[in-house]
């Protein structure tokens, strides 16, 4: 079971031992930890495989998150993006489903907001899923949609397979409150688009359904305006360099 505690000036969630998190805490904080893997290294976010002890583990800091005044602004009525992750792999393993095991989450405030988080998960040992493994993951996630929860972002590569077993990485649980036929039915399709051999998995009823066409319209919709803006921030720049 996880605790919550205050060390100096951090907000701590922890499984570990307090000496042990208290250690985690300092080198992470103080960039002492071994790195073995960087996966991304932005002003997004910083994923890293890190060494601590003769544990690995998967090191996310939501750089963006921690610094986007408005982000930092809605702090003051929530916990940070890294405790928050932390809660809902603890509520999506509690639910049942593959997940890794939460270790760690940290935020320090300023002012009542907060300017920095981190979350720790042991790393998962597993193989990125693959197109064949389409019809395990989509009876996971229309489960998981049965449970009344959407995963958020349910593209092919946001899943592992571990030991033949569907495990979620990268996501947030998130309950519909408004037109939740339509969210969960927008997920499904991101799924689709990420993994179209997975398409004819769908019963008759399920891909003939008005919310999975509705879905389908608004993701593509979706798309083109941002291809849209992205054309449109391509020759500005172009146009700056001239």
């Amino acid at each position: 079971m996880s605790r919550s505690f205050t060390y100096g000036k951090h907000r701590v969630v922890s499984r570990l031992e307090d000496p042990a998190s208290r250690q985690l805490v300092d080198a992470i904080s103080g960039g002492q930890l071994l790195r073995e893997s960087v996966f991304r290294d932005n002003w997004r976010t910083l994923s890293a495989k890190v060494r601590f002890g003769d544990d690995a583990l998967l090191l996310k800091v939501p750089r963006a998150r921690n610094n986007r005044r408005w982000e930092r602004f809605l702090t003051l009525f929530r916990e940070s993006d890294a405790l928050r992750t932390f809660r809902h792999i603890e509520r999506l393993s509690a639910l049942g489903f593959g997940a890794p095991q939460p270790v760690l989450a940290c935020e320090r405030r300023w002012r009542g907001v907060v300017v920095d988080s981190f979350v720790c998960y042991r790393f998962v040992e597993g193989r990125p899923a693959e197109a064949r493994d389409a019809e395990q993951i989509l009876a996971q996630l229309q489960a998981l949609h049965r449970q009344g929860y959407l995963r958020s972002d349910a593209q092919l590569a946001n899943f592992l397979m571990v030991d033949g077993t569907v495990t979620f990485i990268d996501f947030r649980l998130k309950k519909p409150r408004i037109l939740p036929q339509l969210q969960k039915a927008r997920e499904i399709d991101r799924f689709l688009r990420s993994c179209p051999e997975a398409r004819h998995l769908l019963s008759r009823a399920e891909a003939s359904s008005f919310w999975l066409w509705l879905a389908s319209s608004l993701e593509s919709a979706s798309f083109g305006v941002r291809h849209l803006k992205r054309r449109v921030r391509n020759r500005r720049k172009r146009k700056a360099r001239s």
